[in-house]
């Protein structure tokens, strides 16, 4: 896929936001092949207005996907870990390793994915954590079923 990402100055505190306007090309894909998905998306977005008194936002975010299936639906993979490159600054504002452990249940007919992941970011720039847990379930609704 191919198309624009957008940032908007939404932020209720100065402290949570950038209070800037930006924009710019977004890519990605997934590919998927026996018991394995991978893909990446790249995200890049460029200030072109806001608050003058605030840095601009001139950063591209990756976001790598490897995803194998493993036996009795479980699954292991990298975490939604996003890498950052500040154009501005000229370096990685956030370069995190994750991993994600999965696994596919179903409360009655409802599918449900339970995940647990771990990510490390070796970038510690005081923008990010440097260590990262999460834990997510997810409610699937398939359709056609």
């Amino acid at each position: 896929g191919v198309g624009p990402v957008m940032l908007f100055p939404t932020a209720s505190h100065d402290e949570l936001g950038s209070q800037k306007w930006a924009t710019g090309p977004a890519v990605g894909f997934v590919a998927r092949q026996s018991g394995l998905m991978w893909g990446l998306f790249n995200q890049n977005l460029f200030s072109y207005a806001g608050d003058g008194d605030r840095e601009d936002v001139d950063i591209s975010i990756l976001e790598p996907i490897i995803n194998y299936s493993l036996p009795n639906q479980w699954s292991l993979g990298t975490s939604e870990m996003n890498i950052t490159y500040d154009w501005k600054a000229g370096e990685w504002s956030a370069l995190p390793l994750g991993i994600k452990l999965s696994k596919l249940l179903r409360f009655g007919k409802l599918p449900v994915q339970l995940s647990g992941a771990y990510e490390y970011n070796f970038q510690n720039d005081e923008v990010s954590p440097e260590w990262t847990f999460n834990f997510t379930a997810k409610f699937l609704f398939p359709l056609g079923q």
